[in-house]
């Protein structure tokens, strides 16, 4: 791509300017119906702000774009819920600490329980081999019991403590309570806190630990309803499990007054045939009850440490050339180290328990702040951070999971409610600031997860998230395979959800990207949800899940890779129209290879949609992660090079192809998934069934007159970031421009039924309207506004009808 390129678009200006420019600064809260070259039309209320009925109080507000999950009030999912004198709101950023109004909190990493690292080659099967990418630093395994461990028994999500009593009546003592991820047994997991009062000198924890580096004066332990001070009970007041929320409190008979005392924590597998509170030992091999890992190495028994405000992540190699080496052989030789740290932000963690040494991991808990109801949240404001979010869907209802707890026994995917995602925040963020921030929707690879971007590519954060005052959003997509379908697709809306209700952000700018899998993503949520994106940015994406599926229209296919029902976009790219596309890819491929994603975008050319791929020879699949350099992907979400980089809300055209083997239901209380219309043509049906159905609709509103626009197909060399080829289509205004007129034309394919919302069309129902439907089959055409509904029966062929909706003109 190059700035310099007669893009037919108006040129850039001011954020207004650029809002003028695209029809959507013509009032409070309205659009403009607008053509294919952006020539502004009569106002109409954009969707999710209700049109002023014109003739009657039926419903003229099509559904809003995306899930409807998408839009609601973050929940409070049973971890994160307070009882019993408990009430500080979570932290929700990992690997922070603060005081709130009495309580002391730290956040934890979620999926980082891995242990000690004991070995510098071979990655641990939790998570799963499929995460080549993103491998945790420790090596630790669960028990092989899968019902009672989860492979997730031992994960620290929070820390709190407060002091108690003092009061007449009542002696003085400290409160804990620990927050497990999972919870599945109460008794398979046993958690350690250590305090330092100021002069101890005791480095051997007991209960199995051993010396662990750090000087305690008081062990506290619990698992369950069992808890002991220092081994034995009498120093604890009160005990109990909350197996519901992962909960663990205790209070025991300790006084700080108001002194700092520092904390340590530490979470194991419990030894169940020793009895008492010790820490299972590591064996070589996991076994039934016992964890394995070890690999010959004197490590204690510990799957998570707390209080880890600084955990480090990276690539090993800094080196770009040596990084996409180590990236190649890690593909070819599956068990290998990844070449990146602190995927799984567990990496100072492994370390220090490799060492034994986890005295950097104290927190000093100052009581006399406690005391006087200090409030100071630690959570940064601005620059890159792992947060967490909590979801409102239980996935242990559904058809799918056995259980919400954990990692799935068969397919690596995380069910706990309480999942995490990446955020990069620009220092220009100013939630005062009376103009939104953008967001980048920025998706991860196959075998990746949300840290991939600032492990292996920190300037793409840079350039296109600081440089370019961008928020960015990578989410876990509920582990490392999910081609971002089902589960997958629920987490990316409800990340989205946590980030709009925390962050003020600029619906009118939402761009989409990813790197590999998350530039399949690209191509399936922004046709999918095309009146949720502004432009999309796809780096090596294939366009289907299956390697050959993308070369041969899908009628090959190697299922290496693929999910179990694989999903090609190809069927869908009609709906791309105004959704430009910018695609990078290299001509030397393996994982993608090059004649698949030329058949998309010729598909693209074939459409007359606008987009530009460009080839750069030499390139393997890892080239443009390693040389790291985006500054072309950035102009092209921040300029108007094939076309303006806000969302289109209320278009002059839709067209929009369903394709219901592409929805999804997982029962219980997930959502369903639905893909069957976008801007203001919604329920499209398909007249047959089973995986070939798909049903098109292609309508155009004459409101403000319409004219296609003119494409000019263009290709030649580019030299930024690096030497290239390019080829695409631009558009560069209308080429004849039909007189302004109430009528709507529709076309329909394979088609049994869609609805039209007529005002969201810009057409007025109070006038007589022209309706033009061209259609393969007999067909229900469902014109729906502030009139009610009206539902039109169509044949075969082209019918012409002149209908009054609500009145006489």
């Amino acid at each position: 791509m190059d700035d310099n390129e007669d893009t037919g678009e108006p040129a850039s200006g001011t954020r207004r300017d650029v809002l003028r420019s695209a029809g959507l600064l013509t009032g409070a809260g309205l659009t403009g119906v607008s053509s294919p070259d952006g020539t502004p039309g009569p106002p109409v209320e954009r969707p999710g702000d209700r049109p002023t009925p014109t003739c009657g109080d039926g419903d003229a507000t099509p559904p809003r774009p995306g899930p409807d999950f998408l839009y609601d009030d973050n929940p409070t999912p049973p971890q994160l819920q307070n009882t019993g004198g408990w009430s500080a709101s979570p932290l929700m950023v990992s690997g922070t600490e603060g005081y709130d109004d009495g309580e002391y909190l730290y956040q934890d990493f979620v999926y980082d329980d891995h242990g000690a690292d004991t070995s510098p080659a071979g990655t641990p099967p939790s998570p799963r081999p499929d995460a080549t990418y993103a491998g945790a630093t420790g090596d630790f395994v669960y028990p092989t019991d899968q019902a009672t461990y989860r492979d997730n028994a031992a994960d620290l999500l929070e820390f709190r403590c407060r002091p108690v009593g003092g009061d007449a009546g009542e002696d003085p003592g400290v409160a804990y309570r620990i927050t497990l991820q999972t919870i599945a047994d109460p008794e398979a997991a046993v958690v350690a806190v250590g305090i330092d009062t100021g002069d101890a000198t005791e480095t051997d924890w007991g209960h199995g630990l051993g010396d662990l580096g750090a000087p305690v004066g008081h062990v506290l332990a619990v698992s369950g309803d069992e808890a002991t001070l220092d081994g034995s009970t009498d120093g604890v007041r009160s005990v109990s499990v909350d197996e519901e929320r992962s909960q663990l409190e205790v209070v025991v008979d300790l006084d700080p007054g108001r002194e700092t005392w520092t904390h340590y924590c530490v979470t194991g597998v419990r030894e169940a045939a020793a009895g008492g509170l010790a820490f299972a030992p590591v064996g070589e091999q996991a076994t039934e009850d016992r964890p394995g890992g070890a690999n010959g190495q004197d490590v204690p028994p510990v799957f998570n440490v707390g209080f880890r405000i600084d955990e480090p992540l990276g690539a090993l190699n800094e080196e770009s050339e040596e990084l996409e080496r180590e990236l190649e052989q890690q593909r070819e030789a599956v068990g290998s180290r990844s070449p990146g740290y602190g995927n799984r932000r567990d990496h100072a963690q492994a370390g220090a328990l490799a060492e034994r040494d986890i005295s950097a991991f104290g927190a000093a808990v100052d009581f006399d702040r406690l005391r006087d109801g200090v409030v100071d949240r630690r959570v940064p404001e601005t620059g890159f951070m792992c947060r967490l979010y909590g979801s409102a869907f239980d996935l242990g209802t559904t058809d799918r999971f056995e259980s919400s707890e954990g990692v799935d026994a068969d397919e690596p995917v995380f069910l706990g409610q309480v999942q995490p995602y990446a955020l990069y925040v620009p220092s220009s963020y100013d939630p005062d600031d009376p103009e939104p921030t953008p967001l980048w929707l920025d998706c991860h690879s196959r075998s990746a997860c949300y840290t991939q971007y600032a492990t292996y590519s920190p300037d793409q954060l840079r350039q296109l998230g600081e440089e370019n005052d961008t928020i960015v959003l990578t989410p876990e997509a509920r582990g490392p395979t999910g081609w971002y379908q089902q589960e997958a697709e629920i987490d990316v809306f409800e990340a989205w959800r946590d980030c709009r209700n925390r962050y003020a952000i600029d619906d009118d700018r939402v761009f989409l990207g990813g790197y590999s899998m998350g530039g399949y993503a690209t191509y399936k949520f922004g046709a999918q949800y095309p009146d949720l994106f502004a432009k999309g940015f796809a780096v090596v994406g294939p366009p289907g899940e299956d390697v050959l599926a993308g070369p041969t229209n899908g009628n090959a296919k190697t299922n290496d890779g693929a999910s179990a029902d694989p999903e090609n976009t190809m069927r869908i790219t009609d709906n791309l129209r105004h959704v430009p596309l910018l695609m990078w890819n290299g001509a030397n491929d393996q994982l993608v290879p090059l004649p698949g994603v030329i058949n998309y975008e010729q598909q693209l050319r074939d459409h007359g949609y606008r987009h530009e791929l460009d080839v750069f020879p030499g390139y393997e699949h890892f080239t443009f992660a390693v040389r790291d350099d985006w500054g072309p992907g950035a102009a092209f979400f921040a300029g108007d090079y094939l076309g303006s980089p806000t969302v289109t809300r209320n278009p002059a055209r839709v067209t929009y192809r369903a394709v219901p083997d592409f929805d999804h239901d997982l029962g219980g209380d997930a959502p369903e998934l639905v893909h069957d219309g976008a801007y203001w043509v919604h329920d499209i049906s398909p007249r047959g069934t089973g995986d070939a159905a798909e049903a098109l609709v292609d309508a155009v509103s004459h409101a403000d007159g319409y004219g296609e626009p003119a494409t000019e197909d263009f290709q030649g060399p580019g030299t930024d970031p690096a030497p290239y080829t390019k080829r695409g289509t631009r558009w560069s205004g209308a080429l004849q421009r039909s007189p302004a007129r109430n009528a709507l034309d529709v076309t329909l394919e394979g088609t049994e039924r869609a609805t039209v919302y007529v005002e969201a069309a810009g057409l007025d129902p109070a006038r007589r309207l022209d309706l033009t439907v061209e259609s393969d089959g007999p067909a229900t055409l469902v014109l729906k506004g502030s009139f009610g509904e009206r539902e039109v029966q169509v044949d075969t062929g082209t019918s012409e009808r002149t209908l009054r909706l609500c009145g006489a003109e």
